[in-house]
């Protein structure tokens, strides 16, 4: 199997949960990072985690931690993960996704392998989900002129590059606020 660096997304300002570091909210007592470094490792070579800010928690779970260093936001995130990534190809995800499959990795090279793209993103059935994709590292240099050009949306970046998508229907979850983790979790918001 192709050599992957796993990626995780953890450098958001948490708007929607009042301004918590998203990673470190919790679902059945653990944070989320680590649900989603659980399932993401084993399907990579190495793991690097992008986070703004409680760097010193997240190096603990990780290879390195990254911080953004051309604005803010996924976009940014992913241009520090590829830029520092040693391998070729980086699967990117939140740290809010906590049903990711165990054949994800082999899932996106297979839709990559398929179409020849440099990058692969999830769809749902209903929406793309641009912060969960596999990217060639080598799209790094284009990236980073995006984002220095006042750029910012990761999915209008991906479409400059005709990305594959994967379609991965329910029961992938990625929680965005405080409404879509009291559905994930049963309880009322």
């Amino acid at each position: 199997m192709t050599r992957l660096t796993g990626g995780i997304l953890a450098g958001g300002i948490g708007s929607r949960f009042g301004g918590a570091d998203k990673g470190w909210l919790e679902f059945r007592g653990r944070p989320f990072v680590a649900h989603v470094r659980d399932a993401l490792a084993p399907q990579v070579h190495e793991l690097i985690i992008s986070a703004n800010r409680n760097r010193h928690r997240y190096a603990a779970l990780a290879n390195a931690v990254v911080a953004d260093d051309v604005g803010r936001g996924p976009a940014a995130g992913l241009l520090r993960l590829l830029e520092t990534a040693s391998h070729a190809w980086v699967l990117c995800v939140p740290c809010d996704a906590l049903s990711l499959p165990p054949t994800l990795a082999r899932d996106l090279l297979d839709a990559q392998w398929a179409e020849e793209a440099d990058l692969v993103r999830l769809h749902d059935g209903e929406r793309a989900h641009p912060t969960c994709c596999l990217v060639a590292r080598s799209l790094a240099p284009d990236l980073r002129r995006y984002l220095e050009s006042g750029q910012t949306a990761l999915w209008r970046w991906q479409s400059r590059h005709k990305p594959a998508e994967l379609r991965l229907p329910s029961p992938w979850v990625n929680l965005n606020d405080e409404a879509a983790l009291a559905q994930y979790t049963g309880a009322t918001p």
